[in-house]
């Protein structure tokens, strides 16, 4: 069994379905205080009920009391989402530190519980030069300390950490993924601003592909 870390976005929606194509997966969702967390869990939840995946939900909110991050909601009232392209400077403000560790070493954990022997993070090319637990050097560090905690027990698996975003829609499309039902938008909103970075990434990636998505 796998055990997939989920958002409701379109990497981690790429990642939950391409599991499920060829072995039982389910999917873990985590509460924590970020301004898009509400409705990433909404778009991620009713994506599980219409593929009809296991889902598990873990509030982790505490654990993030304190940390310096304008994403997180604490701190929502005193700072604004950058528009426009990825830039190192305007989003190094916006990375949760260590949040993709934190993450996995609960999900890692969970999946030992569950019986699950991998836990799958959809973390790819792009988010490398900024986010520094998405790189391959963190996916392989990570996924050793995994395997040794664990006692071999469970493995991390990486699939797009070579790829950008493109690729991965390329993929999901032979998935015959609707992103139309995916959530990725930094501002939180009931619909995509369509302004912010990891909008405007997913909006070339779905050009690149020839799909025109309306969210």
């Amino acid at each position: 069994m796998r055990l997939v870390l989920y958002s409701g976005g379109v990497d981690s929606t790429t990642a939950l379905l391409w599991s499920l194509q060829t072995q039982e997966t389910h999917a873990l969702l985590f509460v924590y205080p970020s301004r898009h967390n509400a409705q990433e869990l909404a778009h991620a939840r009713a994506i599980c009920e219409a593929h009809r995946i296991v889902y598990h939900t873990i509030d982790a909110s505490a654990l993030f009391a304190g940390f310096a991050s304008d994403l997180l909601t604490p701190n929502a009232q005193s700072s604004t989402i950058p528009h426009g392209q990825y830039d190192a400077n305007a989003l190094s403000h916006l990375v949760v530190p260590f949040r993709n560790g934190i993450f996995l070493s609960i999900a890692s954990g969970f999946a030992q519980s569950l019986g699950a022997s991998k836990v799958v993070l959809a973390n790819h090319a792009g988010d490398h030069p900024i986010y520094p637990d998405c790189s391959r050097a963190f996916i392989d560090s990570m996924g050793a300390a995994i395997v040794s905690g664990t006692g071999g027990a469970v493995q991390l698996v990486s699939p797009f950490c070579e790829l950008d975003k493109a690729a991965i829609v390329r993929l999901g499309i032979t998935l015959n993924i609707d992103y139309a039902q995916t959530y990725s938008c930094y501002e939180g909103g009931a619909k995509h601003c369509n302004q912010c970075p990891t909008c405007l990434e997913s909006l070339e990636a779905f050009r690149q592909n020839g799909l025109v998505i309306e969210r």
